[in-house]
């Protein structure tokens, strides 16, 4: 009975009236009540009204008010603007966007919160137009996150008739916010923006251009001037600061023309605007000032840092100043790249005036105009340049007022040019000096005119240089508006004020841009969250030293961006443990660095990095006993040093690198020139690394330059060549008293010096010129003193190579040739006053004592010319430590930042998703002075999530660090371990799952990576690494399971172990580049499996094992190709122990035969090989190459090749020499069995251990407790006729039916890598042994083995294998089964998507049924019926025989009959049969047969049957391909060798459909068949769809072995007729049948048991021994019906791509995971209706689905049905239909979710350029078809999202019809539904959207192009 009253009610801008009104804006069913009517519903509380007249209500008792309400309301104010305070909204946050003003002449918001991507409008059209003022208030609020308050909305014509408007706008914080003017303002309106700050970046603001052509495009304005027209209008902005950041930002927006008219002023006053690129950016936008209007920038500080061609600071597209209006620029600071000004023209007419005075621009160009001829001044229009400064900015060290321009030939521009300076000096000439391309009338400073220096046209006299305004002049200048009240700066701060305040202490993750005048920063124990950026450009405090002050800091990168000013950089006890210290660009003169007592270590290349940077003149750098790491260099110069009077000093710091590769150095520069006094000093200091000091290029020391390194402390790699001090890898001269000095320096396994080429010059000149190499020690001598080309080596004199009291170890070096003869040699004990003394600074030298008197101002015991201060320097920065215990629990991370400074990180069930979660300890960099506990339990990595640990260069002191990771997950993700850790740390990894489908990329090391485990130049000291119970699984053949890249270093009682590991689909187990075992320390691997592979342990360089140490690889197990791959040498020495004992290979070596020794022994060392089970030792020469008196070989009880082999003799016999003690099976020693120096005795083959020894064999290292995985629980054999039933069986590999009759599985599921299930025929018992398995699955890697034995003592064997699923699985029926076996494989399904690898066997192919030595004899049966074949790779194998033939004797059968195969990508085998070298493919002897009978093939293959070699048929046996429906193929039946077939036997290929004719034959034998008393048949075949004449049978080569053999031919076809073709030799006896010829008996019946066929129905009459319709030698059961076969491929995860195209008609899937994109293709497919069906799939990993119709008209009766339901896409990959459908076709989208968190990248075929979406409906046809997408969730959450678009146009025609039904659209404030490019619907079509819902989207539905419909409907 309610009802829904209504009045006067705007939508979409417009009023509505009529119920229809209401109707489209979604009221239904409402009384409208007209505007100016009144009705009681509207105006009275019913409850409470006695009556209603003359609109007004009259009220029963309790009724209140005018509409008769229960209750007092407080009376609301009417406009007018009355008396009173304003009514504001206050001190709230703001969430949702708002429109206000409606009706209401006040709009205010005080202390307001405007948060998140939202927009408030103040809609000045909808406020009160009968106010007498319109008033817009802010105070003290707030924007961030992307909010927007926008004010305005008035056209020109409107803004007539509104009231004035009074906008102010004060203490405004804008952060990622934009404050947006739009439209005109009401004549006499004023608009303020004070004391305010606005902040904004490119990424962060929400602000969308609207301006046509830039919608695409972000500029992230703090204001927005949208359409502004300034009508009498004040518009102030001062006292503000806007910020603006990115690469196209501009702090000030301009869309659709700035205006100033009717006397208005723009003002920006004492503003502040830092951007990077555009100060105020007009989008094809003009600024027009006229109507005696001011636009004026006064008293401001611009900068923006751009250096790119043709970027400007305001961008207008013109500028035009007319009707005597005022443009002025002044007082201003302008800090720009190319311009300040830019713009198409300038026009100043109308008797305006131009002033540009009092101002300082830095910047190339003031006014840069694009068109030539392009400034114009008319009508007397004046343009003043007074007073102003110009300088280079930082695009170019030029500046000019304008670029080349001259006037147009009818204007006569007056230009003044008053007192200006360019670079210091005055200008004259404005044409040369500033580009000016017009006369200007110079004025001299002081001097004054009226013209110049006021306008003119409001002046009335000038007295001195004041002007005397006329009538309506204004100001100073006598401006033609009036100027606002309220200009002008706040209150200056204490002018005396010069300190630098300091921060103390706290955390800080940014840093702003400073004030002006703010002279430079200071930081106290603060700690930065973030790398920090400080740009020394945005300092303005012209004329002072900038102090950069950071004191016990810890940081996490900061860059310090030099601007040429004079700065003074302090960064005291600071630490620095991620990221760089990287100083940039240019320091002024007399700047200083000083970075002192810090710890700086880093994971970065560089630690301290100086690029494009310039030391200035008497400028000093010093590097202070810091502690610096970095992994290529602790300090770099990346450009060319030039020290011009000041200096470098490195002094008393620890430099060091973590990267060993050969380049590595712990200074590295780029070039140097070092002159005029400057110094370069690298004293003290200790140094870690390939090199010490690099000098790459050319080195230049010249007029009284000094080059120096001094007293440092070396630590080379002997490994590396040509490791080095110094390392030069230019030329170097001096000259002009130059020196380069390196003395007193100790260096280990290095040079002091290198010069390596005989291109590099050293070259001495001039008086005083030095080089001095003396007092320097090389501790080892494995590396060369020094090396240098005598020859390259050039000193002209005076000028002095002084060399001399150089030590190797101890004793003085020999210079015999390392030098020229003119190098001044001295030795130890002499005095060289060169040597001694720095002779420049020197008074005089003491030759007795050998010192040095220095002169004044010069410094220490040398006398040189620099002195390092000595500062107090506080203890390094300690960070508060986190002592935070709680863990991380059941949450989903793509993406983390961790706080490494805590003791305690704990994460249980944590889900790690993509390469954005990559978990990095960097060990290091956390409180390594307390306890460190890592946990992770329960934990899944997946799609590039990775677990990283990161050391150091060396192995930092600990209090202990443990780390546990257990029951973890990973999917395609990794565990890295990188440099080396920290002492006393305590691993272990255990309980792992890991599967890989792709390669893993790890930042800073390896990319694509496939292994689980990284170690990358791993160093453990006296620490334990466990790696155990992990179960791997890779899909790429060559992955490495444990992969250590560089040396990996075990010292200090160390341990690592990996044990209880299995590996499947991995070339190595282990891969280890180089070993170095030492120090008590032990590697082990133990008890490991590996599926197959190549090798359990890789060595690729020298393993060292020494210092009591061992290395054990025992127990392990797998088919491996080697146990060790050996690739050099092994040395074991100083009691250490090689323990190589009970290892299974199989058939594989033991080594890898490098045809050399490998091992080198001590004499008090062991090597233990025994217990091993093998294929061969592998050794072609003795294993030991070197083996000192007394050492210990203990060799024995292997199996070589199933032999015991013991003794010494035998052991020779395999390449094993030098034995000491050959040990029998079952003996235990204590040098072969234990660690023999820590065994006190061997008891019961127990080792005994004396104090330090640790585990079963008393190795010298703790053994971390690895408890051995527990033994599943498996199922007895079942009893008598019962099965095991209803049951998950554990992933063992398990033999069964030892001592049994009876084994029934029934609905088990079999699954993993490590489930192998072989049944032993040869152990089975019994008259009759039944094997069964019923309706049991298969999957992920599981094989069924059915292994036969001739000699099975069983009466007859029945093995059933039905009902099962076979899901990347294997059935393996193999070897010689006993007579009367029966094996029926009937109803199964097997689906194949990978290669599953097989124990034994090499297989290259992914293959259904392997069998490998198949043969049954004596009436037995092999029968596949009713199976259904599947692949989805291409190349597959449904039936493979790997390297054996097929044998069948003896009245036995083999039939595949009534099986369908369904297997993609064209390039397939059915029945692939490769036999061996010793035998054919196929033997069928003695009255067989092979049957192949009745299959469907709904797919292109390669082959049907392929037999690599030869076919054997003979005595009365029989082939027969017989009825198979086909598709295309290459060939059907290929015997790859001669074939025989012989004593009457009979092969028939008839009765087969081929619907595409074969490319090459039915039927060939390659090269030639052989026939004996025997018949080959071909009859009956039928060829389809064929554009050429098939043949039917080829036979290239004639045969020699013909004897009464027969060739039969007869009614085969193509197209329904005869004329098919035959190649065959004409030796043949061969005859050809028509159709219409009466039937040949060896066309149809098997000659040797046929009597007689009948000549119409060819029905044969068999004879005895005869069986079925061909009267075969044995029973074959007649093929099962293939109608409707179920061709869906279910419930598989597919990991490679997918094309569903050519050659098949149907396909379906369900429940499948796709990891890679699927493309369907249905023009390439096959049929006259294309079946297409996804139903419950999964895409992730970003996969998308491709629906692609026909790109042409198609053929008629062609159509597609394309059903995807159920589909789930929640990982950046989407849906894209595209082309033509013809009629009947229907795609339909139903039921899915399709949700992105990141924009899809389509292919690029498909032209989308940046435009993404969920779903793509791309240039789609609809002719008579039907596209339907309903009850689907679509949800784009990235920037500019797009839930469906439509891209390419849509066209329907014919009642074609689009239907989008029941969606739910999601975006990010996109646009739910994009049609891009039109719709055109003719022909009784239908385009349909209904009943969706739509959230958060800017446009629910956004059509661009038209919308076409002629007799059709969108609804």
């Amino acid at each position: 009975s309610g009802a829904v009253s209504v009045q006067c009610n705007r939508a979409g801008g417009r009023v509505l009236q009529s119920g229809g009104d209401y109707r489209m804006a979604g009221l239904s069913s409402v009384s409208v009540v007209p505007c100016d009517g009144c009705a009681a519903a509207l105006a009275c509380f019913d409850a409470l009204t006695a009556s209603f007249s003359d609109c007004v209500c009259s009220c029963r008792d309790g009724g209140v008010g005018e509409a008769c309400l229960p209750f007092d309301v407080p009376p609301a104010r009417s406009g007018g603007g009355g008396g009173g305070a304003q009514d504001c909204v206050s001190g709230v946050t703001l969430t949702e966007s708002v429109t206000v003003g409606g009706g209401c002449a006040t709009a205010c918001f005080d202390s307001v919160v405007f948060s998140g991507p939202i927009t408030v409008a103040v809609d000045l059209r909808s406020m009160d137009a009968f106010a007498d003022a319109l008033n817009v208030t802010l105070r003290h609020c707030v924007l961030v996150g992307g909010a927007q308050l926008r004010i305005g909305g008035l056209s020109e014509i409107t803004a007539r008739l509104m009231p004035h408007a009074l906008v102010n706008m004060t203490n405004v914080t804008s952060l990622e916010g934009t404050i947006v003017l739009h439209g005109a303002m009401p004549l006499h309106s004023s608009v303020l923006l004070a004391n305010s700050t606005l902040r904004a970046t490119v990424g962060g603001s929400q602000y969308v251009p609207t301006t046509r052509g830039h919608e695409g495009f972000r500029y992230g304005p703090a204001l927005a001037l949208d359409g502004v027209r300034l009508l009498s209008t004040r518009f102030v902005i001062t006292r503000s600061t806007l910020v603006c950041g990115g690469g196209s930002c501009a702090a000030m927006l301009v869309e659709r023309g700035l205006g100033a008219n009717l006397s208005s002023v723009f003002y920006m006053d004492n503003c502040a605007v830092r951007s990077q690129t555009h100060v105020m950016y007009a989008l094809a936008s003009d600024l027009r000032v006229g109507g005696g209007s001011v636009f004026s920038i006064q008293k401001n500080s611009w900068s923006a840092p751009t250096t790119e061609y043709g970027k400007g600071t305001c961008v207008f597209k013109d500028v035009v100043v007319d009707g005597g209006s005022v443009l002025q620029i002044v007082s201003s600071t302008f800090r720009f790249g190319f311009a300040m000004l830019m713009a198409n023209t300038l026009s100043v007419t109308g008797g305006s005036w131009l002033v540009h005075r009092n101002n300082e621009f830095r910047t190339a160009y003031v006014v840069y105009i694009v068109k030539e001829n392009g400034v114009k001044f008319r009508d007397r229009s004046v343009w003043s340049i007074l007073d102003n400064n110009f300088t280079y900015g930082s695009f170019s060290p030029f500046t000019y007022m304008t670029n080349i321009w001259s006037p147009p030939s009818d204007t006569r521009p007056i230009i003044y040019g008053v007192c200006n300076e360019l670079r210091g000096s005055s200008v004259t000439d404005y044409g040369d000096d500033l580009n000016i391309g017009a006369p200007v009338m110079v004025l001299d400073c002081g001097a004054c005119t009226m013209e110049a220096v006021c306008f003119a046209a409001r002046t009335s006299s000038i007295s001195g240089c004041e002007c005397v305004c006329a009538a309506g002049g204004y100001g100073d200048t006598c401006l033609p508006a009036a100027v606002p009240d309220g200009l002008g700066p706040l209150p200056p701060p204490d002018a005396d004020d010069t300190e630098v305040r300091c921060v103390h202490g706290g955390s800080i993750s940014s840093v702003d841009y400073p004030d002006p005048g703010v002279r430079g920063l200071c930081f106290v124990n603060v700690t930065f969250t973030a790398a920090i950026v400080l740009d020394l450009s945005y300092f303005d405090a012209p004329q002072h030293t900038l102090n950069i002050t950071l004191l016990q800091c810890v940081l996490m990168g900061l860059s310090i961006k030099g601007s040429g000013a004079r700065v003074h950089v302090n960064v005291t006890s600071s630490m620095l443990d991620s990221g760089e210290l990287e100083f940039r660009g240019v320091f002024g003169a007399s700047s200083q660095i000083l970075v002192v007592g810090s710890t700086l270590v880093t994971t970065s290349d560089h630690a301290i990095l100086f690029v494009k940077f310039t030391l200035t003149a008497n400028m000093t750098l010093l590097l202070l006993d810091n502690y610096i790491e970095g992994n290529w260099y602790a300090v770099y110069f990346s450009v060319a040093v030039v020290v011009d009077g000041g200096g470098i000093i490195v002094k008393g710091n620890t430099l060091s690198t973590t990267k060993d590769e050969g380049v590595e150095s712990s200074v590295c520069v780029n070039a140097a020139d070092v002159k005029n006094g400057g110094y370069f000093d690298m004293e003290n200091n200790t140094m870690s690394a390939v090199n010490g000091v690099i000098l790459f290029g050319d080195t230049t020391v010249r007029s009284a330059g000094l080059l120096r390194v001094a007293d440092c402390t070396f630590v080379g790699h002997s490994s590396v060549l040509n490791s080095a001090l110094v390392y030069v890898s230019g030329s170097v001269i001096l000259e002009g008293g130059a020196q380069w000095r390196v003395e007193g320096n100790s260096v280990g396994a290095a040079s002091v010096l290198t010069i390596p080429y005989s291109w590099q010059k050293l070259q001495l000149s001039g008086s005083s010129t030095t080089v001095v190499l003396a007092h320097n020690r090389q501790v080892e001598r494995s590396a060369l003193f020094a090396e240098l080309f005598t020859l390259s080596t050039i000193v002209e004199l005076p000028a002095r190579f002084v060399v001399g009291c150089n030590l190797q170890g101890d004793e003085e070096l020999s210079y015999d040739g390392l030098f020229p003869e003119e190098v001044m040699v001295f030795r130890c004990g002499t005095c060289n006053e060169d040597a001694a003394c720095y002779m420049p600074g020197t008074e005089s030298v003491d030759r007795s004592l050998c010192s040095c008197s220095c002169k004044d101002g010069w410094h220490g015991a040398s006398c040189l010319p620099l002195e390092a201060p000595n500062a107090v320097v506080p203890p390094v920065a300690e960070r508060v430590v986190d002592g935070d215990t709680s863990c991380v629990v059941n949450q989903t991370l793509t993406s983390l930042t961790l706080n490494l400074w805590k003791t305690h990180h704990c994460y249980v069930g944590v889900t790690f998703s993509g390469v954005g979660a990559v978990l990095t300890f960097f060990l290091n960099s956390m409180p390594l002075h307390l306890p460190i506990n890592i946990t992770l339990i329960g934990c899944t990595f997946r799609e590039g999530a990775a677990l990283q640990f990161v050391g150091g260069a060396e192995a930092a002191e600990s209090s202990g660090v443990l780390i546990r990771v257990s029951r973890t997950v990973m999917r395609s993700s990794a565990v890295a371990f990188i440099h080396a850790l920290p002492q006393h740390c305590d691993i272990a990894i255990t309980e792992v799952d890991a599967v890989q489908t792709f390669e893993v990329e790890l930042p800073g090391t390896v990319n694509n990576m496939w292994s689980v485990f990284l170690l990358d130049d791993v160093v453990l000291s006296a620490s334990t690494l466990l790696v155990s119970n992990v179960k791997a699984h890779a899909t790429k053949r060559d992955a490495f399971g444990l992969y250590s890249i560089g040396m990996l270093k075990l010292v200090g009682s160390s341990s690592l172990y990996a044990r209880y590991c299995s590996f499947e689909g991995y070339t190595h187990v282990f891969y280890v580049h180089s070993l170095s075992v030492s120090d008590h320390s032990v590697f082990a691997l133990l008890n490991n499996k590996m599926f197959s592979g190549v090798s359990l342990l890789y060595q690729h360089q020298g393993f060292s094992v020494s210092d009591y140490s061992v290395l054990r690889v025992v127990g392990n197990s797998g088919s491996a190709r080697y146990a060790i791959y050996n690739d050099d040498l092994w040395t074991v020495q100083r009691s250490s122990w090689l323990d190589w004992r009970d290892n299974n290979v199989e058939l594989g070596a033991m080594f890898y035969d490098t045809e050399s020794a490998f091992v080198s022994i001590d004499s008090s060392s062991v090597v233990t090989l025994t217990g091993c089970r093998i294929g061969s030792t592998g050794l072609s020469v003795s294993l030991l190459k070197r083996a000192d008196a007394g050492y210990r070989f203990v060799a024995g009880c292997l199996t070589v090749a199933g032999r015991e082999v013991t003794t010494a003799a035998e052991l020779e016999l395999h390449g094993i020499n030098n034995v000491t003690t050959a040990a029998a099976c079952g003996q235990c020693t204590k040098e072969g069995d234990c660690f023999a120096p820590l065994t006190t005795a061997v008891i019961d083959c127990k080792c005994q251990c004396a104090a330090g020894g640790h585990g079963d064999v008393c190795v010298p290292a703790p053994v971390p407790p690895t408890p051995p995985p527990l033994p599943l629980p498996l199922p007895p054999p079942p009893p008598l006729g019962e099965c095991i039933s209803d049951m998950v069986y554990p992933e063992v590999a398990q033999a069964v039916g030892g001592g049994l009759s009876w084994l029934c599985y029934r609905n088990v599921t079999f699954s993993g890598g490590g489930m192998s299930l072989t049944v032993l025929v040869g152990a089975m018992t019994g008259d009759v042994a039944n094997v069964t398995f019923d309706g049991c699955t298969w999957r992920d890697g599981a094989v069924l083995l059915l292994l036969g034995n001739a000699y099975a003592a069983v009466g007859s064997l029945n093995i059933a294998v039905t009902g099962n699923t076979f899901s990347g699985a294997l059935l393996s029926p193999e070897g010689v089964f006993p007579p009367h076996t029966n094996i029926t494989i009937s109803g199964n399904r097997f689906t194949v998507t990978r290669l599953i690898p097989r124990s034994g066997l090499g297989l290259d192919s992914p293959s259904c049924v392997v069998m490998n030595g198949l043969a049954i004899s004596n009436d037995s049966a092999v029968v596949l019926s009713g199976n259904v074949f599947q692949s989805v790779t291409a190349s597959s194998i449904a039936i493979y025989f790997v390297r054996s033939a097929l044998r069948v004797s003896w009245h036995s059968v083999f039939a595949v009959v009534g099986n369908t195969f369904h297997m993609a990508g064209g390039d397939s085998t059915l029945i692939n049969l490769e036999g061996s070298r010793q035998s054919s493919s196929l033997s069928v002897l003695n009255n067989s047969a092979v049957v192949i009978r009745g299959n469907l093939v709904t797919r292109p293959v390669r082959y049907f049957l392929l037999l690599t070699l030869a076919l054997r048929v003979e005595s009365r046996s029989a082939v027969v391909f017989q009825g198979n429906d086909m598709q295309r193929s290459s060939v059907v039946l290929f015997p790859g060798y001669s074939s025989c077939i012989y004593y009457n036997s009979w092969l028939q290929v008839s009765g087969n459909l081929c619907r595409e004719s074969p490319s090459e034959a039915l039927t060939v034998f390659d090269p030639t068949v052989n026939l004996r008393d025997s018949t080959v048949s071909v009859s009956g075949n039928r060829f389809m769809s064929s554009t050429f004449t098939p043949i039917i049978l080829q036979v290239p080569t004639a045969s020699r072995d013909l004897q009464n053999g027969a060739i039969v031919a007869a009614c085969n076809t193509v197209n329904g007729e005869e004329g098919v073709e035959y190649s065959i030799p004409s030796v043949y006896d061969v005859t050809i049948l028509s159709c219409s010829e009466p039937c040949a008996l060896a066309a149809s019946c098997f000659p040797a048991y046929t009597t007689t066929v009948s000549s119409d129905g060819c029905a044969c009459t068999c004879a005895e021994g005869g069986h079925g319709d061909a009267c075969l030698p044995v029973a074959v059961p007649e093929p099962p019906s293939t109608d409707g076969a179920d061709l869906c491929v279910r419930d598989l995860h597919v990991n490679v791509e997918l094309n569903i195209s050519f050659g098949t008609s149907v396909a379906c899937y369900v429940g499948v995971t796709f990891a890679a994109d699927v493309v369907v293709d249905v023009e390439s497919m096959s049929g006259s209706v294309r079946n297409v069906t996804l139903a419950n799939c999964t895409f992730v990993d970003g996969a998308s689905l491709y629906v692609v119709g026909w790109r042409s008209d198609p053929p008629a009766g062609e159509r597609a049905d394309v059903l995807i339901i159920g589909l789930e896409s929640r990982s950046g990959g989407g849906v894209l239909v595209a082309n033509r459908f013809p009629p009947g076709s229907r795609v339909t989208v139903v039921d899915s979710v399709l949700i992105a968190e990141k924009r899809v990248a389509y292919r690029g075929a498909y032209g989308l350029g940046d435009a993404s979406a969920c779903l793509v409906v791309h240039s789609v046809n609809l002719t008579g078809s039907v596209l339907t997408i309903a009850r689907t969730h679509v949800a784009a959450v990235f920037r500019d999202a797009v839930g469906v678009l439509f891209f390419g146009g849509v066209a329907l025609s014919s009642r074609g019809a689009l239907y989008l039904d029941g969606l739910l659209v999601q975006t990010a404030l996109g646009l739910c539904v994009s049609v891009e490019d039109g719709v055109a619907a003719s022909g009784g079509s239908v385009v349909a959207f209904v009943d969706s819902d739509f959230l958060l989207c800017k446009h629910a539905v956004s059509v661009r192009e038209a919308v076409s419909v002629s007799g059709s409907a969108v609804a």
